[in-house]
């Protein structure tokens, strides 16, 4: 399984999470894609850190104002503005020569998705973000632990890693949360995202606490 055959596995596991949240209403969608997005920014922060790459605190303002959508407490109409916010912070892979350039674009793209169903409900964009953080894992597992593996071999290597297996979990703790919600609240937002954060721990297991 190389790159493409990540990518392809990403697609399906789109189609399988498509067909698990198109139960839950367009909001309830969107803040499955938020929910992904928050899980992601540990990723994007340490980079910027070590990078000294662009201004956390705007992507961090972002994944706020996503977190308000959920309360209920913000509208998405104005958040064309977070795009180009968003915009400005994504890092270009081929200035930097660090494998973590890759897990923080993948953060700018989650959380530029989660904006855009808001923004606009979709459950495709919604079921990409989750197959973007499990693409994510995978690329993450075959640089540190499996380079010499290939196609089946790999496959099963990563389906079976603890990381991998444990964003699926949390995918599936995401989608029981918020079929359980019935609308837009501030109770919603503080626990839904208090799992994602994990206590600042990321899907790759990079936390912000040290």
């Amino acid at each position: 399984m190389n790159t493409q055959a990540i990518l392809l596995d990403s697609r399906a596991n789109a189609r399988q999470l498509s067909h698990r949240l198109k139960t839950l209403k367009p909001w309830q969608q969107a803040a499955f894609a938020i929910a992904m997005a928050e899980r992601g920014w540990p990723n994007f922060a340490l980079f910027a850190d070590i990078a000294e790459f662009g201004e956390p605190d705007e992507v961090r303002h972002c994944l706020n104002m996503l977190w308000d959508f959920v309360a209920g407490h913000q509208s998405a109409k104005n958040f064309e503005r977070l795009l180009e916010r968003l915009d400005e912070q994504t890092p270009d892979v081929d200035q930097y020569d660090m494998y973590g350039v890759y897990p923080a674009l993948d953060a700018i793209v989650a959380i530029t998705t989660a904006v855009q169903c808001a923004m606009e409900p979709s459950l495709e964009e919604a079921a990409s973000t989750g197959a973007l953080t499990l693409a994510t894992i995978g690329r993450f597992i075959r640089f540190r632990e499996a380079e010499e593996l290939s196609g089946t071999e790999l496959a099963q290597y990563i389906e079976e890693h603890e990381l991998f297996e444990a964003q699926q979990a949390f995918i599936s703790d995401v989608i029981d949360c918020l079929e359980q919600a019935p609308a837009q609240k501030p109770e919603l937002k503080k626990t839904l995202k208090a799992l994602a954060s994990n206590d600042n721990t990321s899907h790759l297991g990079i936390s912000l606490d040290g």
